[in-house]
């Protein structure tokens, strides 16, 4: 089951309003190389067609932001007290996701997503026991602009090492974060058949 611990990095997104920030060891390299391929499957090419819902996955939507993806139905939502968090959902082993919608004072298009990376690198690095594998990259998803961070975390509850694809997308005055976890990390390779087929079926 996941650990509400294993969340701190995308967490400071409810600790911390947006107006207030200014605009260990990695797993082994091998494990690194792998993850970084994954990265490459998941964001390359900028813009996909929308995978064919899988006959064992059910569609989530939200209506008041206006995007919508589908996950596993064996994935089961964990309740969460935060209205920021849309869906925290589980496979009852190493794998879990997560997506948080954050409102913003300003819409953010492309012309001012460099001043947003300042933001989204500052949340992704607030945990100290975050180590990127790979240099964020400028993103399309969905038909949305944003950025793709991969990096490995300790858990303070387990001290386990575990991997994140975290995606930060960009809509009107909305911030999407959607937060794939693997843990332990040499399980994130394994873990990435299935997180594509969820971030192939985004739609914003």
């Amino acid at each position: 089951m996941v650990g509400r611990g294993m969340w701190k990095a995308s967490e400071c997104l409810r600790r911390r309003p947006l107006r207030a920030i200014v605009a260990g060891t990695l797993v082994a390299l091998v494990v690194a190389v792998l993850a970084v391929g994954v990265a490459q499957r998941l964001i390359l090419p900028a813009e996909r067609n929308p995978a064919a819902t899988q006959p064992d996955f059910v569609p989530f939507r939200d209506t008041n932001v206006g995007f919508s993806f589908s996950y596993p139905q064996a994935w089961k939502p964990i309740p969460d007290p935060d209205p920021q968090v849309k869906l925290l959902a589980s496979n009852d082993a190493a794998y879990s996701f997560q997506v948080r919608v954050l409102s913003l004072q300003s819409p953010i298009g492309l012309a001012q997503l460099p001043a947003a990376q300042q933001v989204t690198n500052q949340i992704v690095l607030s945990n100290n026991q975050v180590k990127l594998i790979a240099e964020p990259q400028q993103i399309t998803l969905g038909g949305l602009p944003g950025y793709f961070y991969l990096y490995t975390f300790t858990d303070p509850q387990t001290g386990q090492t575990g991997a994140h694809s975290h995606f930060f997308l960009f809509k009107g005055n909305s911030m999407i974060t959607l937060v794939f976890q693997a843990v332990p990390a040499e399980m994130f390779r394994a873990g990435s058949t299935t997180f594509d087929q969820i971030t192939s079926s985004f739609q914003g």
